[in-house]
């Protein structure tokens, strides 16, 4: 990993100017290209402790970098930024490493100590999936295949809510229609109830969330190439004995008590503003103590890292759940790991500027299938991980439907396939012999492969932060850079070494524009059509 590389250089020019190691430092790709490629800010950090100026470290570190054979150039810019330039040898055999060993790049063993188990959507099986679940459902995917690069065990887990007061509720829908307070008015609610024998409410709730979830939930997800590992039943932790043994835990450890006939767990000693119920004075136990023991099982089957992606609104309930691991199951199962909450904010569509419901079948909300429907798997999938998830998103309709440029998606799918209608003209074979030495002859080949070179900090930056909105980014920002290639350079009508030359960064971009695509989950045409003509 480049950044990585730097670092360690910076790291040891630092340890030879001052015979000491250095306080911890940031290595950046430059922001703007007139201060090279990168730029790191040790000289700043540094300068206090070593009882001098920020310009006067700056200048004994970049003697020493000086020396070493990666870098082209290296300044110092005030108020003591030490900027890089590498080498085009350093740029041209990054193409080699990608050409020769695409599956390698951007992949890692970083994690392969780490086992994560990832859950995500886990919406209610009461009805299809919204477009709030299929934000969850995109976020939680991709996360889950950027971990797999980085070299994690990862296991994805859907958390079935298939027990309680809901489910007696939808029951409740189905066998009496004819009441305007029940919980489920939607026509598929309808549906449900014309293959609905029981008479009792919780066992015909119990029926109806299973053919939810067999017939309405999963299939949507399969078609949209999610699949989980596991599909882990709430009703479990009963028939198991989880639950149980969780309740006999919290009370041996003198967390939970009883009062006014109910069942409290002591939030109030971990800063909560008050005490939450376990078991109800009725007897029935709420879903935080059910979710209580699924994170306690979490954490016994033996995962050092728990990632839980929830819709929005969830925030108090992950600050409750992070006050029970911290507070009480690390400390007893002296566990090591760390809990991640990755908490989606709201999807609203639009159309010709308007908000718009498209639901015909389905009450007030919008499922995901049809949306999908209407604008196809790669567009949904794009937008949805288009913008941090701690960010609103608007679905602009018209932009999804565009055939054009315009659309994110057609833009960077165009750029993928614009490099293998190049490709087609000069081999018939998908086979590319790299050549001995590949000439870099203008900035915008030196800008496309620096672009290249960041995809496996890339996945190392999303790994650490799970911020899956960046692959987006990166994939509009490549293709940009390509196009620009496109549109000013060429390959056939040039020399042999200049043409072979640009055919190893064509490739090279081709291979991280798909490994791209493949994390966000989205495919890459390799034929196009724009404006009536092929790519080309």
């Amino acid at each position: 990993m480049i950044i990585g590389q730097v670092h360690q250089t910076v790291r040891f020019a630092f340890k030879k100017a001052f015979n000491q190691e250095p306080p911890k430092f940031d290595i950046e790709f430059a922001k703007h290209r007139m201060f090279g490629d990168f730029s790191t800010n040790l000289a700043m950090v540094s300068a206090h402790d070593l009882g001098t100026t920020p310009m006067s470290v700056a200048q004994k570190i970049v003697a020493e970098l000086e020396k070493t054979a990666i870098f082209k150039s290296v300044s110092v810019t005030t108020p003591g930024f030490i900027n890089f330039i590498v080498t085009d040898e350093y740029l041209t055999e990054v193409v080699r490493e990608v050409i020769r060993r695409p599956d390698s790049f951007g992949r890692t063993d970083l994690g392969k100590e780490i086992r994560v188990l990832i859950e995500y959507v886990s919406a209610n099986p009461l009805g299809p999936l919204t477009l709030a679940n299929g934000r969850g459902a995109f976020v939680g995917e991709s996360i889950a295949r950027v971990l797999e690069l980085y070299g994690c065990t990862v296991m994805r887990e859907y958390y079935v809510n298939d027990r309680g007061v809901q489910i007696t509720q939808l029951g409740h829908s189905i066998l009496h229609p004819e009441d305007p307070d029940r919980q489920y008015p939607a026509p598929y609610v309808d549906e449900l109830r014309k293959r609905i024998t029981e008479t009792d409410d919780r066992a015909a709730g119990e029926k109806a969330s299973a053919i939810v979830m067999e017939e309405m939930i999963k299939p949507t997800l399969r078609s949209l190439g999610i699949n989980f590992h596991q599909y882990f039943s709430e009703a479990s932790l009963y028939q198991t004995g989880v639950l149980k043994k969780t309740m006999e835990l919290l009370k041996a450890l003198d967390y939970a008590y009883e009062a006014d006939g109910a069942t409290w767990l002591e939030t109030t000693r971990f800063g909560d503003d008050k005490d939450r119920v376990l078991v109800k004075s009725d007897g029935e136990d709420t879903y935080f103590a059910s979710d209580i023991a699924y994170f306690n099982y979490k954490i016994q089957r033996g995962y050092h890292r728990l990632i839980t992606v929830l819709g929005a609104d969830h925030h108090s309930y992950a600050r409750q759940m992070n006050m029970v691991i911290e507070g009480i199951l690390r400390g007893h199962y002296m566990w090591a790991g760390s809990a991640d909450w990755v908490i989606t904010q709201i999807v609203k569509l639009f159309k010709d500027g308007e908000e718009i419901k498209m639901s015909k079948r389905a009450g007030n909300f919008v499922p995901l299938d049809e949306l999908v429907e209407q604008v196809g798997p790669d567009v949904t999938r794009f937008f949805f991980l288009s913008r941090s998830v701690d960010s609103h998103l608007d679905f602009d309709m018209n932009l999804a439907l565009s055939n054009s440029s315009q659309n994110p998606v057609f833009y960077i799918q165009y750029a993928y396939a614009r490099i293998s209608s190049i490709f087609r003209q000069f081999s018939k074979s998908d086979d590319f012999e790299v050549p001995e030495k590949i000439v870099i002859t203008d900035p915008i080949e030196r800008q496309l492969l620096l672009r290249i070179l960041r995809f496996p900090d890339l996945v190392e930056d999303i790994a650490g932060d799970l911020a899956v909105h960046k692959l987006t980014h990166y994939a509009t920002a490549l293709a940009t850079d390509l196009h620009a290639f496109y549109e000013k350079l060429r390959v056939q009508g040039e020399e042999p070494a200049i043409a072979q030359s640009r055919l190893a960064i064509l490739k090279a971009t081709s291979v991280t524009i798909k490994k791209t695509l493949d994390l966000i989950g989205i495919s890459a045409p390799s034929r196009m059509v724009k404006s009536g003509s092929e790519a080309e």
